[in-house]
């Protein structure tokens, strides 16, 4: 009878142990999901930058094939995006994602395939649709919008960059009569090719504002002072439209100075 009494208490403490394993393993396999967490920092544009300079930060979970990314503004720790992705990178988006509002409205909602865009909807406050954009490898292709009452705005624009007038047409044509093209060839450099990078704000009025010069050759510096000139007696642009409204837009652009024959 002893004997059986000492095999039963056996085969309890052995229950127990399991028990005891198994709790110690399931309250373990939480943080070792959630050890498996990437966080990146994101300045303007979308650019990955340092945790110091971010507008935003991206916090991505694994979940099963996908990593899934709830992105927030740095300032207040809002929602700003959230969606799912390949990697652990924000151009690599697949399906719908959602971008938010800092008051924590949805804005709009984009659907991707491996990164690229597919289509994009915007929202009025009371969540009904204000607009809707297809795109393809040549550009947007579809682009319609809605007034509150949801009545559809003919000719409707929903998103376009700032652009000279004239288009790419006009901007060659406005830098052939007043860009100074043989510089670099009177400076005596060497044939070749020297290009100016500049960054500038157009605003609501069109008026090219906070010129910069981000990329100016080692060689031929007059080229840089040349090219801010030519983008300070600039005409008014024709400014970004966002939902058939004017908007403050960044834009960049590269000339080249290229002279044909020369002396170093």
């Amino acid at each position: 009878m002893a004997e059986i009494g000492i095999f039963k208490s056996y085969v309890v403490n052995m229950k127990q142990l399991f028990l005891s394993v198994f709790i110690v393993v399931f309250n373990y396999l939480p943080s070792l999901s959630q050890s498996d967490t990437t966080i990146r920092y994101y300045g303007k544009s979308r650019k990955e930058t340092t945790k110091d300079s971010a507008i935003s930060y991206v916090k991505f979970y694994r979940q099963a094939n996908l990593w899934h990314g709830v992105e927030y503004y740095t300032k207040g720790n809002v929602l700003k995006s959230e969606g799912d992705y390949n990697e652990t990178n924000v151009e690599t988006a697949v399906g719908s994602v959602n971008y938010y509002l800092e008051n924590g409205k949805l804005d709009y909602t984009i659907d991707y395939a491996d990164g690229k865009p597919l289509n994009k909807t915007y929202f009025y406050k009371s969540g009904d649709k204000r607009s809707y954009t297809v795109y393809s490898d040549k550009g947007i292709e579809l682009q319609k919008g809605w007034d509150e009452t949801g009545r559809e705005i003919k000719n409707f624009v929903v998103e376009r960059e700032a652009r000279f007038k004239g288009g790419e047409e006009g901007w060659k044509k406005y830098l052939q009569k007043n860009l100074n093209a043989t510089l670099a060839a009177d400076l005596g450099l060497a044939a070749g090719t020297y290009e100016v990078q500049v960054q500038f704000t157009v605003n609501k009025d069109g008026i090219p504002t906070n010129l910069k010069a981000v990329s100016v050759p080692p060689k031929c510096k007059a080229c840089g002072a040349e090219v801010l000139r030519v983008l300070r007696e600039s005409p008014a642009w024709e400014p970004a439209i966002l939902n058939n409204e004017p908007i403050v837009s960044e834009v960049s652009r590269t000339i080249a100075f290229q002279p044909v024959q020369g002396v170093k």
